[in-house]
């Protein structure tokens, strides 16, 4: 499927970008004051978050921004009410930022002097949540739970494993380059801008469908993940395996893979007809909602 480039002309030959504007997501008609008095029960409160840190290592590196942006949902529909209170701050890392580091989010050791994060200001905001959304939520959540015990008690959903973002054409996740085939931008690579660049790409209908990417990203939060494990697999198999999206857990010799529970059917078939050429000789776990994408 080749996904649909919004801003590019009917000719093909340029593309137009709009600087990032929450107030331009569109509120659905019926969302009248009158009716979100009357279906309290269908409305809930999600946080986009985002955070910049010295590096990759959830054990060796440390948050030096974050940005949250409340909204409020239909959780029936997936549609976007409104958009909430906001927080955004540097975090002083006691150390020098490496020169990549500024590179990539323009982040100088100036911005983060002295600076040090709410992180009272930061719970109070996520406790009113239902569910806390990011773009690789695997990366952010472990950092977020070094400080805050108000995250390890809710549901996170991630807008790159939980959108099907390849199968509509987008053969990259990349919140850049999905912000840039939706038709806007924003100023640079810092956390408040993408906490609220990816809220605004949620709130965009699909092509095919209409219903926006938060309907199938909410969706997907709601369903239980089972750990594959694939122990005792024969050292042949490893290319399928891989190939299958399989990690190697150097410390417990073992391959694993994360999937939903409702295709695990289909799993162990693949692994009992590639993989064992036999029943299947693995281990599965199921995952809390709770406990998705934690460390």
């Amino acid at each position: 499927m080749s996904f649909h480039w919004i801003g590019k002309s009917d000719c093909g030959s340029t593309v137009t970008l709009k600087k990032l504007d929450l107030s331009q997501i569109e509120k659905p008609s019926y969302a009248t004051p009158d009716w979100i008095t009357a279906n309290s029960d269908l409305l809930r409160v999600g946080v986009s978050i985002d955070v910049e840190t010295t590096g990759l290592s959830h054990s060796d590196d440390t948050i030096i921004e974050i940005g949250l942006r409340q909204f409020q949902f239909n959780k029936a529909t997936g549609e976007i009410l409104s958009v909430g209170k906001s927080y955004s701050s540097f975090q002083d890392p006691g150390r020098p930022l490496s020169k990549e580091i500024t590179i990539i989010t323009g982040i100088t050791d100036q911005m983060v002097a002295g600076v040090n994060i709410d992180w009272s200001e930061v719970d109070s905001l996520l406790s009113e949540a239902s569910v806390i959304v990011a773009h690789n939520a695997r990366f952010d959540r472990p950092f977020i739970e070094k400080k805050s015990k108000i995250s390890t008690q809710k549901v996170w959903a991630c807008s790159i494993k939980q959108i099907d973002w390849f199968n509509k054409g987008y053969t990259s996740p990349k919140l850049e380059l999905l912000n840039i085939y939706h038709g806007f931008f924003t100023d640079s690579h810092r956390a408040i801008n993408d906490a609220e660049a990816l809220l605004y790409l949620l709130s965009l209908p699909q092509p095919e469908s209409q219903h926006s990417y938060l309907a199938e990203l909410l969706a997907n939060a709601r369903r239980t993940m089972t750990q594959v494990i694939a122990s005792s697999a024969p050292f042949e198999a490893k290319d399928f395996l891989k190939s299958r999206g399989y990690s190697w857990d150097s410390l417990n010799r073992f391959w694993s893979k994360l999937i939903y529970k409702d295709e695990l059917a289909a799993e162990t078939a693949w692994l009992e007809e590639t993989v064992y050429c036999g029943t299947f000789g693995g281990i599965t776990r199921d995952i809390a909602l709770t406990d998705n994408f934690k460390n």
